[in-house]
């Protein structure tokens, strides 16, 4: 095993959406459509000049020499997934720094922190930090922007997280810089014509069966403390906590289901408690950022 060296690029690439499609679609089809998402992964990874460290269940991690190919790969992963079974999605994490190395394998602070930023990431999302934006070439570098930053597991300091806008459409929200002047935004809530305003001013809500939760969604599939949506470094998040799951739609992407998750809610869309959103009729809650 050598000592951490010259520092690398560690990507993790994770497919997301594969549990709830096995039961429409079939074991054999979604299994098909994985393995083919995988291919596709360790394309892009060899096109720009990556190494497949190895895949594990829906997960590929892999190496590279600079964030330049790393970005550049991760793009080309989001952009050959769109060829997948819709409800399939790819969430992509990756850093820069020492590793350790062990013959083909990697470990150590880097790569932990490329899983956690993979695992924070939504469904078709880039997520990478400030060390790595500082280390690309300046066209790639300004198709970054912050978000935020956070606590990670292990770090004393916190982590500032970009996302890289692979591409741009309506759904895309402008965030301000660190000089800019912050506007709290305001998350708007409705479920069966009851309203609820979250802001800085009241940063969380519960949602569940219990009568004491904010937002009451009766239902056997509905959990007793379901799920919890609240204001996070500028962010509305919502964390299931529940048995059956948490879908969330938004506008123009393919739900999501959530299961002892998080997931950063942008723009507006729908929410189902234990079961799709399009099953839930009047108990779908809706959402609308502002």
């Amino acid at each position: 095993m050598d000592a951490a060296g010259s520092p690398l690029a560690v990507l993790f690439a994770q497919i997301s959406g594969s549990a709830m499609l096995y039961e429409s679609l079939g074991n054999r089809r979604v299994a098909d459509a994985v393995n083919g998402s995988l291919d596709l992964l360790k394309a892009a990874t060899v096109k720009y000049r990556g190494t497949v460290i190895k895949t594990v269940g829906d997960d590929l991690i892999a190496r590279f020499d600079s964030a330049d190919f790393a970005l550049q790969a991760a793009s080309a992963m989001q952009v050959s997934m769109r060829g997948q079974p819709d409800g399939l999605g790819l969430k992509v994490g990756f850093t820069v720094g020492p590793v350790i190395q062990d013959q083909q394998d990697v470990f150590g602070d880097t790569v932990n922190l490329a899983a956690r930023l993979a695992s924070m990431a939504n469904p078709r999302q880039i997520l990478t930090t400030r060390q790595a934006v500082d280390g690309l070439s300046p066209f790639l570098r300004s198709t970054c922007r912050s978000l935020y930053t956070t606590t990670v597991k292990g770090k004393t300091e916190k982590i500032s997280v970009y996302e890289s806008l692979w591409h741009k459409d309506k759904g895309t929200t402008v965030v301000p810089s660190e000089e800019e002047p912050h506007q709290p935004a305001t998350l708007k809530l409705s479920c069966r014509g009851r309203t609820w305003s979250m802001d800085e001013g009241r940063d969380a809500l519960a949602a569940g069966r219990d009568p004491v939760s904010d937002i009451v969604v009766a239902g056997d599939k509905v959990s007793r403390h379901h799920a919890r949506i609240f204001l996070r470094q500028g962010k509305f998040v919502i964390a299931d906590q529940s048995a059956n799951g948490t879908y969330v739609r938004v506008q123009q992407r393919a739900e999501v289901l959530l299961h002892r998750e998080e997931f950063i809610l942008l723009g507006s869309g729908s929410i189902g408690l234990g079961q799709s959103v399009t099953d839930c009729g009047e108990d779908a809650i809706s959402f609308e950022i502002g």
